[in-house]
């Protein structure tokens, strides 16, 4: 019987949000935590969960997604409704020295989700990306969905590459095997975000009289969206969604 929800990296930021929504969303359901518990990955996020009678935490990697015995069940079961995928190394500045742990984290891991997915994991994909795969924008407009693949840092070229195997798995192994959608968000802002990240830092550097550093030559255009307001989009996309569908932030509310 398929049931409940798998989130992967669910102990970050975004993902931390996105379990709680879930929970609150579909009281029914059970909402695992693949989560491998690196440096972003506060279990503090979500400890007050502990005890919930509908949440579980699975420490493990999402490049052996298939070793977590704790899992196994789950293919016989008929697998998770849905599978969140978040689970990436996420930092851009930290990319450009230690690409390799990128590319094995958000290209080596999506693959496994995808084939654990194939397998019977999951009745649903959902592979949250980024909207840096589309690189840098300029002083107007907006990147939309149809905008060209143009990475400026190994992380959201090794991004690019896992929304590319998502979507050819579909094509490759058909719809009725695979249904996958990608989301491609901006910046997001919210509760317990890593303080490595913009917001978080600029609030501790300025409390701390620290001096605020700037990206570049300042003039960058940044569009944000708070993080509960993301993760509301990701449920839609599970709920409503075409397979195949591919969503970013855009000035037109998308077509699920």
């Amino acid at each position: 019987m398929i049931g409940g929800f798998l989130v992967t990296g669910g102990c970050g930021f975004i993902g931390s949000n996105l379990v709680r929504l879930l929970l609150e969303r579909f009281p029914e359901e059970e909402v695992w935590n693949l989560d491998l518990m690196t440096y972003a990955g506060s279990g503090g996020n979500l400890d007050d969960l502990r005890s919930h009678p509908r949440y579980r935490l699975v420490v493990g990697d999402v490049c052996d997604l298939r070793a977590p015995a704790s899992l196994h069940p789950r293919l016989g079961e008929g697998g998770f409704r849905a599978a969140f995928h978040l689970a990436a190394e996420s930092h851009v500045d930290r990319s450009t020295v230690e690409a390799v742990d990128f590319v094995r984290t958000n290209v080596l891991g999506t693959q496994a989700v995808v084939d654990w997915v194939r397998a019977g994991g999951a009745k649903r994909l959902v592979h949250v990306s980024t909207d840096e795969v589309y690189g840098s924008l300029g002083p107007k407009g907006r990147f939309r969905e149809t905008t060209p693949l143009a990475p400026s840092s190994p992380y959201a070229a090794s991004k690019a590459a896992a929304d590319l195997l998502v979507l050819a798995a579909v094509r490759t192994h058909g719809s009725g095997t695979l249904d996958a959608v990608v989301t491609r968000c901006s910046n997001n802002y919210g509760p317990w975000q890593f303080p490595e990240k913009l917001v978080p830092l600029m609030a501790t550097n300025a409390f701390d009289g620290e001096p605020l550093p700037v990206y570049g030559d300042g003039r960058q255009v940044r569009d944000w969206i708070h993080v509960e307001d993301h993760c509301l989009g990701l449920a839609a996309a599970f709920e409503r969604a075409r397979t195949t569908s591919t969503f970013s932030r855009s000035a037109d509310p998308p077509k699920l």
